[in-house]
């Protein structure tokens, strides 16, 4: 979600990165997350014009459905939460990585390791969308992120000292990032060698999108959709499975990530067979994820002709 520039944002921003940050990060494991997510339905109620874009925009996946104002309140504070979920990675370690998050389907994960095998997991940008990357990591799991995707707006100095403090703590997680705009053998021979790659199956929002995509429908709409995740299995041998995060029903101050079985990939045949089949389950996949969890997607301002949406 991208809101403008404005002398307001920069001290906005001071403020935030600044003490707002110190206390956070002082306080109990999860209520980081708390106060990140009930500061940003603050701003959802409060900017109207960029609330009634994210209602729209919903509208194209929803016609018909009556909460949307409230669907887009939520999307604000998934937004925050994203944002400013850096702040834990510091205090995330082996023994306090489940004061923030819980994980369902992990033993896949064991069952690939045990195996000698990498894994490919396939994930949307939503919730806090690096912290199972963060969670694995503290766990001593050799995982790696494709990044790279860059959001192309014109900052002010205040907005690239922000941007450089997320930058700095988000280099504290013990996971190893992958410039997915480059060659993509490092990330081939890490899930060759037994590693755990993440790789988003949406977007990569407001920039530069990256790999090869294929246009399919997801919730009515055309979309691109990525198949790097289906390329990267097929390539190293790794298992494929998909992974979605959202705030944990059982606890309010944590998030749950899960992890779901085993996707087929074809390995024989020719390579464009594995990716058409790819990109037609990654878009049913979503569109079910995204009817269930709408409030927790990071990417509904840009669910538009000329942004997600294909024109």
């Amino acid at each position: 979600m991208i809101i403008g520039e404005s002398p307001l944002k920069d001290a906005y921003r001071r403020v935030i990165w600044g003490p707002w940050r110190q206390a956070l990060e002082a306080a109990p494991p999860g209520w980081d997350y708390r106060a990140s997510r009930r500061l940003g339905r603050l701003a959802g109620r409060f900017s109207a014009s960029k609330r009634a874009e994210v209602v729209a925009n919903l509208a194209r996946a929803f016609p018909g459905r009556g909460d949307l104002d409230r669907i887009a309140v939520e999307a604000f504070g998934a937004h925050f939460e994203n944002q400013y979920a850096s702040f834990a990675f510091g205090r995330l370690d082996a023994r306090t990585w489940p004061q923030w998050l819980r994980f369902e389907g992990l033993e896949h994960l064991d069952r690939a390791a045990a195996a000698g095998v990498g894994v490919v997991l396939m994930h949307p940008h939503m919730g806090p969308a690096q912290l199972p990357l963060a969670a694995l990591g503290a766990m001593g799991r050799p995982v790696h992120q494709v990044g790279g995707g860059h959001v192309e707006v014109e900052r002010s100095e205040v907005g690239e000292w922000a941007r450089a403090e997320r930058t700095r703590l988000e280099a504290r997680m013990k996971a190893t990032l992958h410039d997915g705009t480059g060659f993509l053998r490092g990330l081939v021979r890490a899930a060759t060698r037994g590693g755990i790659v993440l790789t988003a199956c949406d977007g990569t929002g407001g920039g530069k999108e990256l790999g090869r995509r294929l246009p399919r429908r997801v919730l009515g709409q055309p979309m691109g959709v990525p198949v790097t995740a289906f390329w990267l299995a097929r390539q190293s041998g790794a298992r494929l499975h998909t992974l979605y995060t959202s705030r944990d029903p059982l606890d309010p101050r944590r998030h749950v990530s899960v992890i779901g079985a085993e996707v087929p990939v074809l390995r024989t045949g020719p390579v464009d067979d594995a990716l058409d089949a790819g990109a037609s389950f990654t878009a049913d996949w979503l569109t079910l994820l995204l009817q269930r969890h709408p409030e927790a997607w990071l990417f509904w301002d840009e669910f538009r002709p000329g942004g997600l949406i294909e024109p």
